[in-house]
């Protein structure tokens, strides 16, 4: 098996879906807490959205490495921190993938899939 076809397994796309599923849940979640207990909207924050939101995914992949049992091709296998390594190039292509079976999926449905910056 070569190094295209490990990146691009099953479990690696579904570890990329994991990641774009945990970072909504707590983007969503930290928005709402401050909504309601500070009564601060986060998305006018330019740091929220320029810092905080694009380091989600890349955060989210390294910290998930670190959980005993996730599958990591074998050429990461070596260190946590080759594993922490493949967490965050994982996380940096999350989105990228959400977007591929989004597309795959709205197609095999025939309907038409509306872009977005990012999943609402």
């Amino acid at each position: 098996m070569d190094v295209l076809e490990q990146l691009l397994s099953l479990s690696n796309i579904m570890l990329c879906l994991a990641i774009v599923a945990l970072v909504w849940v707590h983007r969503k979640g930290m928005e709402i807490l401050f909504s309601s207990l500070l009564k601060r909207d986060l998305k006018k924050y330019k740091i929220w959205r320029e810092f905080f939101v694009p380091l989600g995914p890349i955060g989210t992949g390294m910290l998930l490495m670190l959980i005993p049992g996730v599958p990591v091709p074998e050429m990461f296998t070596s260190s946590s921190i080759t594993k922490m390594v493949f967490g965050v190039g994982l996380g940096l292509i999350s989105g990228l993938v959400f977007r591929m079976v989004k597309k795959l999926l709205m197609d095999k449905m025939g309907k038409e899939d509306k872009p977005s910056a990012y999943i609402e």
